[in-house]
C-alpha cells in the first residue's frame, strides 16, 4: 500500500472545516460574529454611559426629605422653591359643576312615524283585501289580532275596511308622530336645557324650552279627537276607531342615559387642574408638629418639581460622575483581564450585567407603581417593594462566570448606581451591597446543583435581615406590618427571585461569552449523557482510559490549584473520535491488530484521524470550546514513536526518507494548565499498562521518565506550569496509581498463575 504524500495529508487537514454539519458551522460563524461586538469595549462604556444618564438622568440629589402621614419634624419644613401645588379638592369641584352643566342627551327617533302609521294602515289594509263578506265568513277566515277583537273588529268590518278610515285614521297618526312625542313631559320640566339628536342624521340642537314637545299620553288624545272629527260616521263608530289610532301612538323621543354619562365625563376632562401657590421659604410644618396629608401633597410636589429641575449644570454634574465610573469599571477590567484567561470579554461582561439589573429594577419598579397602589394596607407602600428586586443576580453571574473577587467589586458598582436610582437613597445602596455580598459568599463554593438553591436561601435570610435592620435604623419601626411586609419581600427576592433569574440567563451568558462554568461541567459530567454511553459501547477500553485519566488528571488539578472538576469531567470526552476506528487502537484490541496490515504512515494517519474525528463529534453534540480544545492539546504535536521507528526499519533507505513531521499530531500544543495535566496523565496512564510489576518505585521512574520526555520535546512550552507544579503533579499521579495498581494478599486456595486446574474451591 502507497504511504499518502504530505501534501496528501494536509489536503486532509485543511477539508476537515467542511466535514462539520450546517449546525456547527452556523454556531461557529454566531460565535465569531458576537465575539467581535462583545470586544468593543468603547462601544459597551457608552451603552453604560448613555443608560446611566437615561436612568439617573430624573433623580436630584439634595431634593426634600420625605415623610410619613403622622410623623412630627424635629426642625421647621421648610418650602425650598415656589412650587405651584394641585388642588384636588378645587379640582375636584370644577369638574363636578362641568359635569353637571353638560345636559341630558335625548335621541328624536324621525323614522318612528312611518314604522306606526305602516303599521296601522297594514292592519286595515289586510282586513279589506279578505274581500267584501259576510261579518260570518269573515270571522271564519280571517282574525283580527287579540287586542283588536270586539268592538274594533265589528266597526271595521261593518264598513269593510274601508279606504276612507285607512285615510283618516294614518292622517290623524301622521300629523301628532312628525312632532316630538316624550314618554313623560314633566321630567322635562326639571331640566334647564336638554340636547336632542335626531336620527337618522345625527343632526343635534339643545332646547331649553319645551312647547313644541308632546306628551304621550297628550299625543293619544290628539289623535283621538282628530279622528272623531274627521270621520262621518255613527258617534260609537268614531269612538272606537278613535282610540284604535291613538293606541298607535307611541314616543320617539326618550332619554340616552350612556350617551349623556360619556359626554359628561369627556366634559369633566376637558377641566384642567387647580392649583395654588406655596411660595418659598413658607413653612409647611413647624418644629414639633405631625406631618398632614396637605403637608406631604406639598412636598411631594416638590419632589417631583426637583427632579425635573435639571439643568446644564446638573447634567453635566451626572455626566461627569458617570463617566469617571464608567471609567473606573473599564480601567479595572482591563487590568484584572491581564491574568485571568477563564473569560475574555470581561468588560463587556460585567457591563451587560449590570445594565441588565438596573433595567430590570426600573421596570419592576414601574410595574409596582401601577399596581400595588390599589392594594389595601400595608401592601399599597411602592418604597417597600424595592426589597422585592433580586439585586444579587447580578452578584451570582459574575461569580460563576468569572470569581468572586471579581463580583466583589461589581457589587460595588452596582450598589452604588442602585441607591442612585432610587432618589440615591443611602438605605438602599447598603441593602443592595450586603445582599450582594450575600450572594458571592453564598455561591463561591458551588460544588452541586443543590448549591443554587441554597444560596438562594442565604441571600433572602441575609436580604431580610438587612432589610430590617435598615427600616429600623431609618426610623420605622412603629409599622410592624411595613416592617413584616419589607422583610418578606426581601426574603422572596433573594430565595426565589434571585434563583429564577439566575437559572434563566445563565446559559445564555454561558454560550454568549464562552464560558464554561461549575454547572455546566455538573451537567456534562452525567454518563448518561449519549456520547459517552456510545463510547462504553463501541470503545469500552477507551471508555475505560477515560475514567482513570480522569482520576489521574482531578489529582493533579488540585495538587497545583487548577480547576479539577473541569479536568475530570474533560476526561470522559478527550477521546471520543476513538469511535470512529475502536479496533485501531491498544485499548478496544481483543485479538488481531489491524496495524499488522498496514504501512506505518497510514496507521499513523488513523491514529491521528482521531483527535479530529473528536474536535467534529465534539461541536456537532455541542460541547463548550474548552472542552473541544482539550482535544487536540493533550497530545499535542508529540511524536508516535512506534510508528516511526517502525517506518525507519521498515527498509534500508527508509530512515533517509521517513520524515519526523509526518507522525507527529497536528497539535497545538497545551496552552493551558489543565491542557497540560491532560497530556501528563494521559502518558502516564498508557505507560502505566505496561509496567510488569508496578511496585511504588517503578511508578514513580516511570512518571519521572514520561514527564521529561515531554519537557524534552518541548510540549509544555506554551502553558505556564513550573517546576514546582511538575513535582506536585508527579506527587498527586503517584499517590492515584499506588491505589490502583496496589498488591493485594492471595486468596488461600487460588493460585491464579498456575492454569484451571491450580484454582479450587474455597472451603465453606
Amino acid at each position: 500500500m502507497a504511504e499518502p504524500t504530505g501534501s496528501g495529508k494536509k489536503s486532509a487537514r485543511s477539508s476537515f472545516g467542511r466535514k462539520l454539519n450546517f449546525t456547527a458551522r452556523v454556531r461557529r460563524h454566531v460565535r465569531q460574529w458576537g465575539d467581535r461586538v462583545l470586544g468593543v469595549d468603547v462601544g459597551w462604556s457608552l451603552a453604560l454611559v448613555v443608560t446611566l444618564m437615561a436612568l439617573l438622568g430624573t433623580q436630584h440629589c439634595g431634593g426634600p426629605v420625605l415623610f410619613q402621614a403622622g410623623d412630627i419634624v424635629s426642625e421647621d419644613l421648610v418650602a425650598p422653591m415656589d412650587i405651584q401645588v394641585p388642588d384636588l379638592q378645587a379640582t375636584e369641584a370644577r369638574r363636578g359643576l362641568a359635569m353637571g352643566g353638560e345636559p341630558n342627551v335625548y335621541i328624536h327617533d324621525l323614522a318612528r312615524e312611518q314604522r306606526v302609521v305602516s303599521d296601522l294602515g297594514g292592519l286595515i289594509r289586510a282586513g279589506r283585501e279578505a274581500g267584501s263578506v259576510a261579518e260570518e265568513d269573515a270571522a271564519d277566515g280571517w282574525t283580527l289580532p287579540e287586542r283588536y277583537e270586539g268592538a274594533v273588529a265589528g266597526v271595521l268590518l261593518k264598513h269593510s275596511f274601508s279606504e276612507e278610515i285607512e285615510r283618516n285614521l294614518t292622517a290623524a297618526l301622521g300629523a301628532v308622530m312628525r312632532g316630538m312625542v316624550v314618554g313623560n313631559r314633566s321630567l322635562l320640566l326639571n331640566e334647564s336645557s336638554i340636547t336632542i339628536i335626531h336620527v337618522p342624521g345625527n343632526r343635534e340642537e339643545v332646547r331649553d324650552d319645551y312647547v313644541h314637545i308632546t306628551d304621550l299620553n297628550q299625543a293619544r288624545t290628539e289623535v283621538h279627537d282628530q279622528v272623531v272629527r274627521t270621520l262621518k260616521f255613527s258617534a260609537a263608530d268614531r269612538e272606537v276607531l278613535g282610540e284604535l289610532a291613538a293606541s298607535f301612538v307611541d314616543a320617539n323621543l326618550y332619554h340616552d342615559p350612556e350617551v349623556t354619562r360619556e359626554r359628561r365625563v369627556a366634559a369633566g376632562d376637558q377641566v384642567l387642574p387647580m392649583s395654588e401657590k406655596v411660595v418659598r421659604g413658607t413653612v409647611l410644618v413647624p418644629r414639633g408638629e405631625r406631618v398632614d396629608q396637605a403637608a406631604l401633597e406639598v412636598m411631594e410636589a416638590i419632589r417631583k418639581a426637583s427632579a425635573s429641575r435639571f439643568g446644564l449644570l446638573e447634567w453635566l454634574g451626572l455626566l461627569a460622575m458617570v463617566a469617571m465610573t464608567v471609567f473606573f469599571m473599564f480601567r479595572y477590567a482591563t487590568y484584572h483581564q491581564r491574568a485571568f484567561k477563564r473569560i475574555r470579554r470581561l468588560h463587556a461582561l460585567m457591563v451587560l450585567v449590570l445594565i441588565s439589573v438596573l433595567l430590570l429594577s426600573r421596570g419592576m419598579m414601574w410595574v409596582f407603581r401601577h399596581v400595588v397602589d390599589a392594594l389595601p394596607q400595608p401592601f399599597n407602600h411602592v418604597d417597600d417593594y424595592v426589597f422585592l428586586i433580586p439585586v444579587s443576580a447580578g452578584a451570582i453571574l459574575i461569580t460563576l462566570l468569572a470569581n468572586g473577587r471579581i463580583a466583589m467589586v461589581y457589587s460595588t458598582f452596582a450598589a452604588v448606581l442602585f441607591g442612585a436610582m432610587f432618589e440615591w437613597n443611602f438605605f438602599y445602596t447598603v441593602w443592595a451591597l450586603l445582599v450582594q455580598f450575600a450572594a458571592v459568599y453564598a455561591i463561591t463554593t458551588y460544588r452541586n446543583r443543590a448549591a443554587l438553591l441554597r444560596a438562594g436561601l442565604i441571600i433572602g435570610l441575609f436580604g431580610a435581615g438587612a432589610s430590617l435592620a435598615l427600616q429600623t435604623i431609618e426610623g420605622s419601626p412603629g409599622e410592624a406590618s411595613r416592617l413584616a411586609l419589607g422583610t418578606g419581600l426581601a426574603f422572596i427576592g433573594g430565595a426565589v427571585g434571585a434563583g429564577l433569574l439566575v437559572s434563566f440567563t445563565l446559559p445564555l451568558l454561558e454560550g454568549a461569552f464562552n464560558v464554561l462554568t461549575d454547572i455546566r461541567l455538573l451537567e456534562l459530567s452525567n454518563l448518561d449523557n449519549p456520547l459517552l454511553s456510545q463510547l462504553a459501547v463501541k470503545a469500552p477500553g477507551s471508555y475505560n482510559h477515560s475514567l482513570v485519566v480522569g482520576s489521574l488528571a482531578e489529582e493533579g488539578a488540585k495538587a497545583i490549584g487548577a480547576n479539577p472538576l473541569f479536568c475530570r469531567v474533560a476526561a470522559f470526552y478527550h477521546d471520543i473520535g476513538k469511535m470512529v476506528k475502536p479496533d485501531y487502537y491498544v485499548e478496544n484490541q481483543r485479538g488481531e491488530n489491524p496495524h499488522e496490515k498496514l504501512a506505518p504512515s497510514m496507521s499513523a494517519l488513523i491514529i491521528a484521524s482521531h483527535v479530529k474525528d473528536g474536535i467534529r463529534m465534539a461541536r456537532e453534540a455541542g460541547l463548550p470550546e474548552q472542552i473541544v480544545d482539550i482535544i487536540p492539546q493533550h497530545h499535542g504535536t508529540r511524536l508516535m514513536t512506534y510508528f516511526y521507528e517502525k517506518a525507519r526499519t521498515s527498509s534500508e533507505n527508509a530512515q533517509a526518507t521517513t520524515k519526523e513531521e509526518d507522525y507527529r499530531y497536528p497539535g497545538p500544543k497545551p496552552q493551558t494548565r489543565e491542557a497540560a495535566i491532560f497530556m501528563l496523565a494521559d502518558a502516564a496512564e498508557a505507560a502505566a499498562r505496561t509496567v510488569d510489576e508496578p511496585t511504588q518505585n517503578r511508578l514513580r521512574e516511570m512518571i519521572r521518565k514520561v514527564t521529561n520526555a515531554i519537557m524534552l520535546d518541548r510540549q509544555l512550552d506554551e502553558c505556564d506550569l513550573t517546576f514546582a507544579d511538575l513535582e506536585r503533579i508527579q506527587s498527586a499521579f503517584l499517590r492515584t496509581l499506588v491505589s490502583m495498581y496496589h498488591h493485594r494478599v492471595d486468596y488461600p486456595g487460588f493460585d491464579f498463575g498456575g492454569g484451571d486446574e491450580a484454582v479450587q474451591e474455597p472451603e465453606s
